[in-house]
This record gives structure tokens, C-alpha cells and sequence, in this order.
């Protein structure tokens, strides 16, 4: 049997992820229409028409955003807070302190930063989280359980919100339970300028990895050599 992936929703506003579909029907119409009906225009080479091309546009779960929202860049200043926590913020000029895993992020202070929070059993918490390097951790409302052994990829889109960055990522089965032990699945984002996306848009993919596609190994044969080889023989 295939391996399953679950996605299982922890908030009413969350959106799950969803796999692609391509008309491939509605492109086989159209060329024959085309075919049928005109002389020299033709519409044979649709992507529609290409098994690699669908299979790949299929592959993996398209990533919905569960809000509307605008984002921007956020410039992010990587210190120890030490006992003053607010000197800290103050000597790196920013207006927030954000304590992370062994340091802390100074930003500015950005309203779509503070604007989502959403309710949890423990209270308020906040939707989007400082990462350091520009980018911000993005709590989508859903958790995701996938087999022992497999990992999941997470990968921009081709046609993804412009100017919203994804970094690619794997993620593992133990960091998934983690995950869903804490705030939920999250995935990185970078705004690279100020970018309005809405609710059910797709921001990023997910894909599913078996261990053993991350310990492939490749070999190069050089073309120089053989031929030499065959020559002689």
C-alpha cells in the first residue's frame, strides 16, 4: 500500500493542504476542436499533453494560505538580550525583542506581526514568529502526521505569491510530532517586498520523501575516458 499522509486541522480557520488536479480532459477538447475545425491552427502542445509535466504539477499538496494578509520585509537584528533585555533592543536600534532558542530577534515594530493572533486553550498566541535571516515563521493551523522513514519537502511554488520567498525545507516524522505537540506546522517565509496574499491561495508545496531519496548518491562517468575505451577495443 502507498504510504499516507494525514493533515489534521487544530483551528476552525485552519486550511488544509490540497492536492492539484490538471484538466487534462478539458486540453484534449480543445485540440481536437482545433484540429477539427481549422486548418493550420493547431493546439498539440499543451503542458496538458505531457505525462512528466502533469505528473509533476501533481505531485506533493499546494500549501493555502488560511488568512488574508499583507506582508513586508522584516529586518531582523540576531543579540543576546542578556539581563536587560530592553538595553538590548535599544542598542540595536529596533523597537521589539523576540526571545528565540539561545538568542533573541530585534525587529521594528510591524502590524500583521501582532494582528493575527489566534485562540488556543493556553490563550492567545501569535501566528507569525521572527526566524533571524529575514525570514518569519508561519503557524498555518494544522498538523501533519506522515509514516517512519519519510520526510516531508517543503518547496516554492512556480507560480507562488510574487515577492513572498519560501526556502526549501525538509522536515522529518519526529520534527512533524513535534509540531503538532507545540503551535502546529509551520514553514518558513521571507518577504522580499510588501506582498498581498489571500485566503485559499497557495504559497508553497509540500512533498513527500522516503529516507532513502535524501542518501542517493550520484556518480559522474567521463565521456573523454569511455570513448578512449571503445576506441582501443
Amino acid at each position: 500500500m502507498p504510504p499516507a499522509v494525514r493533515f489534521l486541522p487544530s483551528h476552525p480557520w485552519a486550511l488544509v493542504p490540497e492536492q492539484q488536479r490538471v484538466d487534462r480532459a478539458s486540453a484534449k477538447a480543445t485540440s481536437g476542436l482545433y484540429r477539427e475545425s481549422f486548418r493550420y491552427v493547431r493546439a498539440e502542445r499543451r503542458p496538458e499533453h505531457c505525462a512528466p509535466w502533469v505528473m509533476g504539477q501533481e505531485l506533493g499538496w499546494r500549501i493555502p494560505s488560511p488568512i488574508d494578509v499583507t506582508l513586508s520585509p522584516l529586518e531582523q537584528t540576531e543579540l543576546n538580550p542578556g539581563d536587560d533585555p530592553r538595553a538590548a533592543a535599544q542598542a540595536a536600534a529596533r523597537g521589539e525583542l523576540w526571545t528565540r532558542e539561545r538568542s533573541a530577534l530585534a525587529v521594528d515594530r510591524t502590524n500583521w506581526l501582532h494582528l493575527y493572533q489566534f485562540r488556543t486553550e493556553a490563550g492567545w498566541e501569535n501566528m507569525f514568529l521572527p526566524n533571524g535571516a529575514g525570514s518569519i515563521e508561519w503557524h498555518l493551523g494544522w498538523n501533519a502526521e506522515i509514516p517512519k522513514g519519510y520526510f516531508l519537502l517543503v518547496a516554492p511554488l512556480e507560480s507562488g505569491p510574487e515577492g513572498l520567498e519560501i526556502p526549501t525545507g525538509v522536515i522529518s516524522s519526529t520534527v512533524c510530532g513535534r509540531m503538532s505537540a507545540g503551535q502546529g506546522f509551520g514553514i518558513a517565509i521571507r518577504p522580499r517586498r510588501s506582498v498581498t496574499i489571500e485566503r485559499g491561495q497557495h504559497i508553497a508545496r509540500l512533498i513527500l520523501l522516503h529516507a532513502d531519496s535524501l542518501q542517493a548518491t550520484s556518480t559522474i562517468q567521463n565521456a573523454d575516458t569511455t570513448a578512449a575505451g571503445e576506441a582501443g577495443a
